[in-house]
């Protein structure tokens, strides 16, 4: 114990562990995500703070004519809205609002929406308001050539789907993966590094960056120059961690076991006079379970959840659920009892 004006202050170890370690844990991270999103090597990745950061880093370094406009559906969550409307008033491609049916990206009216302007779809994987999750194939061939650009947080670690069809796959990591805040990385396809300039990239983005010449020095050709500055390593050591931990137990055998108890929480909320906010099939559904129950406010039926230690996302007029592959099954109880107590 170390003693400061009469305080006792426990002494803090790193274990010692230095950095020299901690390098090791982002490139590890930087393979493993190449792997699970489906490209050749590790120069397709890179490592970013939040999957907002990532998508402002698509966004700006997106190079096409300003005749260009990108497809965006307006109810895709906020980080996936801005980053596109503040690129574009700065000259990136004009924003599309995208009209899809019941706020659902479809394959159908993504084809509906494309013109030769038109340059690419920015969408989430799993859309956070209803659980649907996209046919990422469809879309791509739909698409064709134009970029298929990705936030995929809601799903990465929990829906197994194919991300190598999409050019951009973007990754925050405190979500189903549980590796924390400040956690993500951003997969790139080579159409995307053959699309993506510069315009973010920092002192670390370029070659030989530890070379002070008083220099302006070129960009990386790799996803690396897409980094403004170096990545928080204990973050990239959480990361690798929680990668890790999904490979051994694998993305199919998480999304089976989470969709299994979403299968029984949908169920007991229906036998309850539960509604879903949007009609969802089941196997477009990707471990998110929204629902009302008439006659409740969100905050009456989460304080009602809440009081027998179940904590859900509380909206205005709905609750959100969420479990994951650790969640015991007394759940689908615990949940049927707190909504019989609303009555």
């Amino acid at each position: 114990m170390l003693e400061r004006d009469g305080l006792e202050l426990a002494r803090i170890s790193t274990g010692g562990v230095d950095c020299d370690e901690l390098v090791i844990h982002k490139e590890e991270v930087r393979q493993m995500a190449a792997s699970m999103t489906g490209r050749p090597d590790a120069d397709h990745v890179t490592l970013v703070p939040s999957t907002t950061a990532g998508l402002f880093q698509l966004a700006f370094a997106l190079r096409a004519p300003s005749t260009a406009d990108l497809l965006v559906s307006p109810l895709e969550f906020p980080a996936n809205v801005y980053p596109w409307v503040r690129a574009a008033a700065r000259g990136g491609p004009t924003v599309n609002w995208l009209e899809t049916p019941g706020g659902l990206v479809t394959p159908e009216s993504v084809a509906r929406a494309l013109t030769p302007r038109t340059v690419g779809l920015a969408v989430s994987a799993v859309d956070s308001r209803t659980g649907y999750r996209v046919d990422l194939p469809a879309l791509r061939e739909v698409l064709d050539g134009r970029l298929l650009l990705v936030d995929a947080v809601q799903g990465f670690g929990v829906a197994d789907l194919d991300w190598s069809v999409a050019d951009a796959v973007v990754v925050g990591g405190q979500k189903w993966l549980r590796a924390g805040w400040g956690t993500g990385f951003l997969s790139l396809s080579d159409r995307a590094l053959e699309r993506l300039g510069e315009d973010l990239t920092g002192w670390t983005g370029v070659e030989a960056p530890t070379r002070y010449d008083a220099r302006l020095h070129d960009a990386l050709p790799s996803a690396a120059r897409l980094a403004m500055t170096n990545p928080d390593l204990v973050a990239a050591a959480r990361l690798a961690m929680a990668l890790r931990l999904v490979e051994a137990f694998t993305v199919s055998a998480v999304d089976s076991a989470v969709s299994e108890t979403v299968g029984r929480l949908r169920e007991t909320v229906a036998r309850r006079g539960g509604q879903m906010l949007v009609a969802v099939e089941p196997e477009r559904s990707a471990g998110i379970l929204p629902f009302t129950m008439p006659g409740f406010a969100g905050g009456q039926v989460g304080a009602a959840l809440a009081r027998r230690g179940i904590i859900c996302s509380i909206r205005p007029d709905h609750v959100r659920l969420s479990p994951h592959v650790s969640t015991p099954d007394e759940i689908v109880e615990i949940v049927d009892e707190a909504l019989v107590s609303l009555r």
